[in-house]
């Protein structure tokens, strides 16, 4: 525990002088730790949340990849998965990554995120490395509220449809909600046939329940339960998002 201790302070004061904020609410505030682990899950946890405001920005910014403000005004839900890794060499593959989930309130603000993940398996020949920033943009909020229930498989009774990019894409602002999700990627890497399709999306309790203190992590104990903004990365991550709807 003395060595936890010492590893907190030293980090907490790094971030201090930097000018930034690591933990919960803010830079000293770990009243969720009580482990190493602990620690590095809240780490963790909070990076995710970065990195997802990180990874709208990157595909807003990207003119051939950008979502109109007209379906993220429209959104009931969102996932974000920052620098998604999808690896292939000859007839066996995957992907996986660690990201968000959110729900518009009945008032028309943003909740809280949720830490998921999601992981895929793919068997055929293909080849090439791949890191992409994913957006996804759910019509009906239930979508996500089930996962509580079970995983999700996309393109599995839920319609996935790449979102509209490019001159269509900005052509018009009068878009409408004619599937259940749209997806939208910002990529690097070279990857033959890469598509989310068959991605499988999942609670992560673990990070969840350090995050935030709690050991109920059902989603909407988080959504309704707890004041969003809930530290000072998702005030962030909420504001960017404000700004890019309409």
């Amino acid at each position: 525990m003395k060595n936890l201790r010492n590893l907190i302070t030293i980090t907490a004061l790094v971030f201090a002088s930097a000018g930034g904020s690591l933990f919960a609410r803010t830079a000293n505030d770990t009243t969720n730790v009580t482990t190493e682990e602990d620690y590095k899950i809240l780490y963790k946890a909070n990076q995710t949340i970065r990195k997802s405001e990180m990874a709208l920005e990157n595909i807003m910014k990207d003119y051939e990849n950008k979502i109109p403000p007209s379906l993220i005004s429209q959104s009931e839900g969102i996932m974000i998965f920052p620098r998604a890794l999808k690896i292939a060499l000859g007839n066996a593959g995957g992907q996986g990554g660690r990201g968000i989930a959110m729900i518009r309130q009945e008032n028309g603000t943003w909740s809280n995120p949720f830490i998921v993940s999601m992981g895929e398996a793919s068997i055929g020949l293909q080849i090439g490395i791949q890191k992409s920033d994913i957006v996804l943009l759910f019509k009906n909020k239930n979508e996500i509220l089930a996962l509580d229930k079970a995983d999700i498989m996309l393109g599995a009774g839920i319609g996935v449809v790449a979102g509209s990019v490019g001159k269509e894409a900005h052509s018009t602002n009068d878009f409408k909600f004619e599937a259940d999700i749209y997806s939208y990627q910002h990529s690097k890497g070279l990857f033959a046939g890469a598509s989310i399709k068959g991605g499988v999306l999942s609670c992560n309790d673990r990070y969840n329940a350090t995050l935030y203190g709690i050991e109920d992590v059902e989603i909407e104990n988080i959504f309704n339960e707890t004041d969003a903004p809930y530290n000072d990365h998702v005030s962030d991550l909420i504001a960017t998002m404000d700004s890019y709807g309409e």
